[in-house]
């Protein structure tokens, strides 16, 4: 039996191996194999290497243009598809193609289980233990993994693929282009489908229309399909939703299996998906995008244009003064995140965004493109408040290899400092450089970088965007625009209504020797200290919302130095003297969760969905009315850092037409619209 203990919205069933005399694992749960006996990496490439022509396919593809190529797979079991197909890529693809592989588990194995497993295939070790280092946490959700330095970009989704495949849709109806206007649809970016997973026999559940629906409103007409099962019932379900089938010999002892392709003609009577949702978050068709411009060269801004350039784009980003120079600038940040045992959009969000980013930058740091310091993060968790989640999220979280719960002695043993209580301990996270994160997104050759010079207005000629000074010269032109100067982003008309806040947070900088004792890593209490960087120390930050000065303040000062002795009394050597600080404001929304996507036009908003302030569950098939090609990414908080790389992945999803690295209901969430459609079900004026 697989575990069952469901005390959160974040477990998972994981999978329970029984293994063979031979070695071979078996899923207890199904009673069924994972791979053949005979030799599963031969069969794995007879039924969705050959079968899905992707070597000729491949050999094909223009070297001297950026493409992407995208699979997605029911079933990733111990990944030896993926391996496979990697290994394939790596011999055949052009260097200038990505490959995108989306795969769905509904009971992922154990890293153990997946290392003996790949223990069996010598001829992948090199690509399946980079798999290993990278494998998601056992946590539900889409999980975004970077591979080859971005050449290969892996999503797993751990769930229930009838669950998962519908919250990559935009549009219940988006399987059936027939019954709509096809701008309603979701982006059709599929190439090739690995119909694997367990046999129809042992695992009906899945092999369910809702699949086959989703198979539909995600492939490229001309998308390729392989699996080893030749069911009727699959066969007539596939068929019903626009594919070709044809029988095929199988592998081994499998006398049939199933391909064919994806021509488009759906059935008037075929099956939608299982997904209910009005796609105004969604940004409508728009022209196509090859030159991109961003204003505001802070963390959201760079990480965005790095994100860009890597899908071939050419990238001009515009600053008022030079990169980082806003609450970006701060000369260390931490990357951390805050646990809750409730399931809210915030919640989700802030814990994925942080188990992306872990990754992301431990490569970058490995690589010496950036500076810092993954020494650990220690969030002490003495509030009253906190002490009483902290069993739930230690049950929650449980057998969690980036999380440790510590408690008494082991405070003092981990940070170096005299302190007690409770604390969440994160051992891969700790301080980095955020200007050297900005500084080394922008050093491409496709990215312009504009500094000194300050976007006053935005003016579209219906064919490109031109950007203005306040002189009314042009600073740039571009095909889209993306908007991501932090609070100035109210500056510009088609942005002016969205609910930012501007926070004021100062930094102190303090001699290592005012410390009795030397941190060894981040420690986060009401305000944080780091390690030394530069021969000195930063301690901070204050936090307050009613003050939009940004010059040093010495009661700000004072209120650093008083959090550290509320930390620990024993920790400073007085006197201390204050060396210097740095102030800044830090963009947030009216929900703390950024805003993410495209600008929306608010008469157009007050018109078309109306009607939900009459029902808010009433189903409006209309595309989103949003300004041509424009986005915004701002609203970060102090969190910029750890939320700033999956939204720049999810912007790039959005300009590039591709499978977006979160479900539906948390892009929903990080739209700029969201605040229009709250108001519109509470019969709230937009103005």
């Amino acid at each position: 039996m697989a575990d069952s203990s469901h005390h959160s919205p974040y477990s998972l069933d994981v999978a329970n191996i029984v293994w063979g005399e031979d070695g071979s694992p078996r899923a207890g749960i199904y009673g069924d194999i994972y791979f053949s006996q005979e030799s599963g990496i031969d069969e794995s490439r007879h039924v969705f290497l050959s079968h899905n022509q992707l070597a000729e396919r491949w050999q094909a593809l223009d070297p001297n243009t950026a493409g992407q190529f995208t699979i997605v797979e029911t079933g990733f079991g111990t990944g030896l598809n993926f391996l496979l197909t990697w290994q394939l890529w790596q011999t055949l693809a052009p260097a200038s193609w990505r490959l995108h592989y989306v795969s769905v588990e509904k009971h992922p194995l154990r890293p153990q289980d997946l290392q003996r497993a790949h223990a069996l295939w010598p001829e992948l070790n090199s690509l399946a233990s980079i798999l290993q280092y990278n494998y998601p946490p056992l946590l539900s959700g889409q999980h975004r993994r970077m591979l080859n330095s971005a050449q290969v970009c892996l999503d797993l989704l751990f769930g229930d693929a009838l669950d998962c495949l519908p919250a990559l849709l935009d549009s219940p109806n988006s399987a059936n282009p027939s019954s709509q206007s096809p701008s309603l649809g979701s982006v059709a970016t599929v190439d090739a489908w690995f119909l694997d997973g367990f046999s129809p026999a042992s695992n009906p559940e899945m092999w369910h229309d809702t699949l086959f629906s989703c198979m539909s409103a995600l492939s490229k007409v001309g998308a390729s399909f392989a699996t080893f099962t030749s069911a009727g019932f699959v066969k007539r379900g596939l068929r019903a939703q626009g594919f070709h089938v044809e029988k095929v010999t199988g592998y081994g002892r499998k006398r049939e299996m199933l391909r064919g392709t994806f021509t488009g003609e759906v059935a008037l009577d075929a099956p939608l998906p299982l997904s209910v949702a009005v796609p105004w978050h969604r940004p409508s068709v728009q022209t196509p995008i090859k030159h991109v411009v961003i204003v505001g060269a802070g963390l959201a801004g760079c990480s965005t244009a790095a994100a860009l350039v890597k899908r071939g784009l050419q990238v001009t980003v515009i600053d008022r003064d030079i990169p980082a120079s806003g609450a970006s600038g701060n000369p260390q940040g931490v990357l951390y995140t805050k646990l809750s045992p409730t399931p809210g959009e915030l919640n989700v969000f802030t814990l994925h965004s942080f188990l992306f980013s872990l990754p992301y930058y431990r490569e970058r740091l490995s690589a010496g493109s950036i500076q810092g310091e993954l020494c650990g993060v220690l969030q002490l968790a003495n509030s009253e408040k906190d002490a009483a989640q902290f069993d739930q999220l230690q049950e929650t979280f449980k057998e969690q290899n980036w999380l440790q719960f510590k408690q008494g002695s082991e405070l003092q043993e981990i940070s170096g400092i005299p302190i007690s209580g409770r604390g969440y301990y994160y051992p891969e996270a700790g301080w980095l450089s955020p200007p050297s994160i900005c500084s080394a997104d922008l050093d491409h050759p496709d990215i312009h970088l504009v500094s000194h010079c300050e976007a006053i207005s935005l003016v579209d000629d219906a064919e490109t965007w031109h950007i203005k000074d306040n002189s009314g010269n042009i600073i740039a032109s571009g095909d889209a625009i993306i908007i991501a100067n932090s609070n100035d982003a109210k500056q510009f008309p088609q942005t002016k209504h969205l609910p930012l806040k501007p926070i004021r947070g100062q930094l102190s900088y303090i001699e290592p020797s005012a410390l009795n004792f030397e941190p060894k890593c981040v420690i986060c209490h009401d305000g944080y200290l780091a390690p030394a960087i530069n021969g000195s120390l930063c301690i901070g930050a204050s936090f307050n919302l009613r003050d939009s000065n940004i010059d040093l303040q010495d009661r700000d000062h004072d209120w650093n130095l008083a959090q550290l002795e509320t930390l620990s009394p024993a920790l400073l050597n007085h006197p201390v003297t204050i060396t210097g600080g740095r102030a800044s404001l830090r963009c947030s929304s009216a929900d703390y969760l950024p805003l993410v996507g495209a600008a929306p036009i608010v008469d157009d908003f007050k018109t078309s969905y109306a009607a939900l302030g009459k029902d808010a569950r009433h189903h409006i098939n209309i595309p989103a009315s949003n300004y041509r090609n424009v986005y915004v990414n701002v609203g970060h908080g102090s969190r910029g850092l750890t939320s700033t790389p999956l939204c720049a992945e999810l912007l790039a999803s959005y300009l590039c037409d591709e499978i977006r690295p979160l479900p539906r209901h948390l892009c929903e969430s990080l739209s700029p619209a969201r605040f229009l459609i709250r108001r519109l079900i509470r019969n709230q004026p937009l103005d």
